[in-house]
């Protein structure tokens, strides 16, 4: 995960919003110590500009977390689990005095670490057989020029 990615996808009309394209450009890198790894997104949702900070760990039992720190102002907990080449963030949605969602996303690493392919759901219970897709999203890493490239 570490390193810069280039992510585009399509949010599907939904309760979440309208069908709109996704682009952004994102980050994950160590904070320095190694425990806690802080990930950056910048970019567009439709014609609307959309940032995020998140910041990633294990609490004392060992489990995956995420907190997220949006730019409207609102922030999420997230719970992460890997399951094999993927991991699968899960956490609640809500924005205003609108309904809550239970939302998930997960991501497949492919194409040797270099493309990560995902897919966030909505559901309002939770329950195994609610869940549909609203937004998919592939996610390129950028690959560092070659040193002969960079100058003199």
């Amino acid at each position: 995960m570490v390193g810069k990615w280039h992510t585009e996808g399509q949010q599907i009309e939904g309760p979440l919003g309208p069908g709109s394209p996704f682009v952004a450009v994102e980050t994950f890198e160590w904070l320095d110590g190694g425990h806690f790894l802080v990930h950056r997104l910048d970019g567009k949702l439709g014609q609307k500009s959309v940032a995020c900070i998140e910041v990633w760990g294990r609490n004392e039992a060992g489990e995956l977390f995420a907190h997220t720190f949006y730019d409207d102002g609102n922030t999420n907990d997230w719970q992460i689990r890997e399951t094999g080449s993927a991991l699968v963030l899960s956490g609640s949605w809500s924005k205003g005095s609108g309904p809550t969602f239970k939302l998930r996303y997960t991501a497949r690493v492919i194409e040797g670490g270099n493309t990560l392919e995902g897919k966030w759901e909505q559901s309002r219970d939770g329950d195994s057989g609610s869940w549909t897709t609203f937004m998919q999203a592939r996610a390129t890493k950028a690959q560092p020029l070659p040193s002969s490239s960079i100058g003199p």
